[in-house]
C-alpha cells in the first residue's frame, strides 16, 4: 500500500489490528518519514513482521514526483489494486493504469456521478480498466487459489467509509496536520492563498513569488495530505482544516 494520510493509512492500521502483515512503500528516504505522524505506524509495521520499502537513499525528502514514481512499485508488488476514491486526474488513477499494464487485477468502487472524488473511479469502470466492486466478496472471488482470513471489522464498503469519516474528524489528526503545514512556509503560503479565495493556479501564481512548476508540486502535496481538494475551477481548503487567523 501507499503511505500517506487517509485511506491508505487506515488499510495499514486495519491489517495490523486484524493480526495481518502489511507492506508500505515510501516516497522518501528512511531518515525522513513523511508525514512525521506516521512514525508510530512505521514502527508497528516492522515490529509486526511487515515491511517498509523505499528506492531512495535515506536522506531523500518527500516530493510530489517521488510519490508518483513509487506508484509503479505499489502496483507492481500487489496482486490487485482497489481504488476507493479518485478525481478526474489523480495519482490514484495513474496507479490503477500502471497496475493494468503490469497485469494486475484492478478494482474500483462506483460513485455518484456528481461526486468529484469519484469521477476517476467511474471512468476506470467504464473503460474496463477496473472491475466494479460492491463488497469484499467481489474481490475475493477473483483469487480462488488464495485462502483469505475471515475478518471481523471493515469487511464491507459501508463500514470502510464509516472509519474513513471518523479518521477525518479525529481531533488529534487535525492538530498534527495543522502543525505540519505551518512548519513549511512554502506550503503555508499556498494554503493561505487558497483559504483567502485564490482558488485556481492562475490566481495563486499572481499572488505568489513561486513558479508554476513549484506551485503545481505544492498543490499536489497538499491534496495528497488532505489539506485541500479539487473543485470546479480550482481548489479549496478541506473541512478538516481551519484557517489560521
Amino acid at each position: 500500500m501507499a503511505w500517506q494520510f487517509g485511506i491508505d493509512k487506515i488499510v495499514h492500521e486495519t491489517a495490523l489490528e486484524e493480526g495481518g502483515k502489511t507492506i508500505a512503500v515510501l516516497g522518501n528516504g528512511f531518515n525522513h518519514i513523511y508525514p512525521i505522524s506516521n512514525e508510530g505506524l512505521y514502527n508497528r509495521i516492522i515490529n509486526n513482521g511487515g515491511l517498509v520499502i523505499s528506492e531512495y537513499n535515506p536522506e531523500e525528502i518527500a516530493t510530489s514526483e517521488k510519490f508518483l514514481q513509487r506508484n509503479r512499485i505499489v502496483s507492481g508488488i500487489s496482486l490487485g489494486v482497489l481504488v476507493i476514491e479518485s478525481a478526474y486526474r489523480s495519482g490514484t488513477s495513474v496507479t490503477a493504469r500502471l497496475a493494468k499494464e503490469q497485469g494486475r487485477n484492478v478494482f474500483a468502487i462506483p460513485h455518484d456521478i456528481n461526486n468529484s472524488h469519484g469521477v476517476g473511479n467511474n471512468r476506470l469502470i467504464k473503460s474496463d480498466v477496473a472491475k466494479l466492486v460492491r463488497s469484499t466478496e467481489d474481490i475475493i472471488k477473483e483469487f480462488p487459489n488464495i485462502v483469505f482470513k475471515k475478518i471481523t471489522k471493515q469487511n464491507q464498503t459501508k463500514e470502510f467509509y464509516k472509519n474513513i469519516n471518523y479518521n477525518k474528524n479525529n481531533n488529534e489528526d487535525i492538530i498534527t496536520k495543522k502543525t505540519m503545514v505551518m512548519k513549511n512556509e512554502g506550503y503555508n503560503e499556498i494554503y493561505k492563498l487558497i483559504g483567502q479565495g485564490r482558488s485556481n493556479i492562475g490566481e495563486i501564481y499572481k499572488k505568489s513569488n513561486k513558479g508554476i512548476g513549484e506551485i503545481n508540486n505544492i498543490l499536489l502535496m497538499l491534496e495528497i495530505d488532505g489539506y485541500i481538494e479539487k473543485i470546479a475551477g480550482g481548489y479549496r481548503c478541506t473541512t478538516i482544516k481551519k484557517q489560521e487567523k
